[in-house]
């Protein structure tokens, strides 16, 4: 029987036929232009396909929600790939909140690197009758497996990542400790657009800040292995898996993480990773002063996050787990 072959218009160049052999493909890829001749483009060629996977295209997810709120009888699936969503704070935060929540209604499947749904089923309706989790990947995993053998050891302890980081609380704990720390930001611009402050107030002389404005793979895992602990401090209202990119490569480097809890934490990790209660600054130096002195703690918890992260592995497998999670959901009702 000859197979049915489908066709998927995406934003994620790297999927592609190798990445789920026994189906038959057809990509389309969407193009970086905008205006309006490039949203006419871009229904057009939705129109064309069976599967619409989309993954940092935001403004081309809502567009292709209108587009099936409008005529409901076409036939392409919607399916989002790391939708990043926030908590609303303020009456118009709700507002678009509501708006974006009846768009989403159109997305068949929504592919997501976390389990804790509460916070998005709560403000925008998407609750796991319409997600799959895909363990996310270490980003620089195949360099990563060029370098030395990494250890549990290190000079300090790091904090770093650009997305909602809780920074406030995680000064607060090295003030109540003796280790060296290093607090690892991009520029200002960069951390304002993701929810983080760029720190500008007295850190303890022990804590050393460092601006790095080359958004440079390399450099970055270089700081991680460097480092003894990696710390992720998190806000309590975080709905997102926020800081697992940042944790999968240290634990890809044989680091011991300490993780505030929150969805993409307690929801996916055990005991690979230390999970501290969010905005606690008396937890968090606690577990960071045991652990600097405990090496046998610390090598024992960053040699079951680095069997998770080899797990996990890189881009092969991720792309991979997300197209076949999208091609399945052409089956569903």
């Amino acid at each position: 029987m000859q197979r049915r072959t489908i066709r998927i218009l995406t934003d994620i160049k790297s999927l592609k036929q190798s990445s789920l052999p026994d189906a038959s493909l057809v990509f389309s890829y969407i193009d970086g232009n905008g205006g309006s001749s490039g949203s006419i483009r871009f229904i057009a060629k939705c129109l064309r396909s069976n599967l619409v996977i989309l993954d940092t295209a935001v403004d081309k997810l809502m567009l292709a929600c209108a587009v099936k709120w409008a005529v409901p009888v076409l036939p392409f699936r919607i399916v989002s790939v790391d939708l990043i969503l926030r908590t609303p704070k303020s009456r118009l935060g709700r507002v678009k909140a509501f708006i974006k929540r009846l768009l989403l209604k159109r997305v068949h499947r929504f592919i997501l690197f976390f389990k804790d749904l509460r916070g998005c089923e709560r403000f925008y309706g998407i609750g796991p009758d319409r997600t799959s989790y895909v363990p996310f990947k270490v980003n620089g995993w195949e360099e990563i497996q060029h370098r030395p053998p990494p250890t549990a050891d290190g000079d300090y302890v790091l904090c770093a990542g650009r997305t909602l980081r809780d920074i406030s609380t995680f000064v607060e704990a090295m003030r109540q400790v003796n280790c060296p720390g290093v607090l690892l930001q991009q520029r200002r611009e960069l951390l304002a657009a993701h929810g983080t402050a760029a720190w500008s107030g007295e850190l303890p002389a022990h804590v050393k800040l460092i601006v790095d404005e080359s958004d440079d793979l390399e450099t970055y895992i270089d700081f991680v292995a460097k480092a003894r602990l990696v710390v992720i401090p998190r806000f309590k209202n975080d709905i997102a898996p926020t800081g697992i990119s940042t944790y999968m490569v240290a634990m890809a480097l044989n680091k011991c993480v300490i993780i505030s809890e929150g969805p993409g934490a307690n929801d996916v990790l055990t005991d690979e990773a230390i999970i501290v209660p969010a905005e606690d600054a008396e937890s968090l130096a606690e577990n960071i002063r045991s652990l600097w002195d405990d090496g046998t703690l610390r090598a024992s918890v960053a040699a079951r996050g680095r069997e998770y992260a080899a797990l996990a592995r890189g881009k092969e497998r991720f792309h991979g787990d997300i197209l076949r999670a999208s091609v399945q959901s052409i089956s569903e009702s």
